[in-house]
């Protein structure tokens, strides 16, 4: 019976040591790679990642949310360069089409459903990030307690509204580039062009304005979108195209905070000659992520 019990116990460390060794080592052996991502209630992820030579559990970390085709992997790729040359980690959210299926549930955040009915929290595409952020830093033994987060067209639509929803979420700074369409601090507004029939109180409004985002837009985005929310009469009166659309925001948003004598710690910056085109944004997006390296200190160790 000892020799049972002591032979089970052996087998059952040995599978927690493979485990381990094979969750160090898929970082030591790929610097550029993909992991899927199960401990979320609403599917599985694909999480594109760089993790370049020599990162350690000082290494700062970027989240990025891609864009309405889900390609995770070209959004990780984007980073490549600034990411080796600067030493921090890159995860990338693959969320599928299979998964989040549409706009409300990628661009939203997944609080409710196209009727209007309310998701479970657990299911919301809002509390992948996080998760995502926790379950890496334990298993890299980061001691990170922030992340940067980006996103881009339909991912700038999540980061911008994320910011709303979970003001408690560990973010350092968010960068919301090109977003398709916006949902502005106007309780006056049906969401989710607005607050009214949202969860979202007048509170959580003044919160919202003192995170710190910056909102990127292209002047040449000038196309029209094509998603149903994002081409739907409500989306064209915020303007014509995303350009128009995101400098309307901004506006109505720093008028809102006049208002109720609050001071943003918002951002915006429009960059000149560019369309909707996320790799060319990157380069400017990275000065508000991480300034300490675009100020010209590089690395993480003082």
């Amino acid at each position: 019976m000892i020799k049972n019990i002591f032979l089970a116990v052996w087998f059952c460390l040995l599978a927690v040591t493979q485990t381990a060794c094979a969750a160090s080592t898929l970082w030591q052996d790929n610097a550029v790679g993909s992991y899927t991502f199960t401990k979320w209630a609403g599917g599985k992820i694909d999480v594109e990642y760089i993790v370049p030579k020599g990162s350690d559990a000082d290494t700062k970390i970027l989240l990025v949310v891609p864009g309405a085709r889900r390609n995770a992997d070209d959004y990780r790729d984007q980073w490549l360069s600034l990411a080796q040359k600067n030493q921090f980690i890159v995860l990338a959210i693959g969320c599928s089409l299979q998964v989040c299926e549409d706009e409300y549930q990628y661009n939203l955040g997944g609080i409710t459903t196209p009727l209007g009915a309310t998701r479970p929290e657990s299911v919301q595409f809002y509390n992948v990030p996080e998760k995502v952020f926790h379950d890496f830093v334990s298993r890299f033994g980061s001691t990170q307690e922030t992340f940067a987060l980006y996103g881009h067209s339909a991912g700038g639509g999540f980061v911008h509204t994320f910011m709303l929803a979970k003001p408690h979420a560990p973010v350092s700074h968010a960068v919301s580039a090109n977003a398709a369409f916006f949902t502005y601090p106007d309780p006056s507004q049906s969401y989710p062009f607005g607050l009214e029939n949202s969860p979202y109180s007048d509170r959580d409004v003044d919160t919202w304005l003192q995170k710190p985002m910056t909102i990127i837009l292209a002047d040449q985005d000038m196309g029209p979108r094509t998603k149903t929310i994002s081409n739907s009469p409500a989306a064209n009166k915020q303007g014509r195209n995303v350009f128009a659309r995101g400098l309307a925001f901004y506006a109505k948003a720093m008028n809102v905070a006049v208002d109720k004598d609050i001071k943003p710690a918002w951002q915006i910056e429009v960059v000149r000659g560019v369309g909707h085109n996320s790799t060319k944004i990157v380069p400017f997006a990275f000065k508000y992520l991480f300034p300490e390296f675009a100020d010209g200190h590089r690395g993480n160790k003082q």
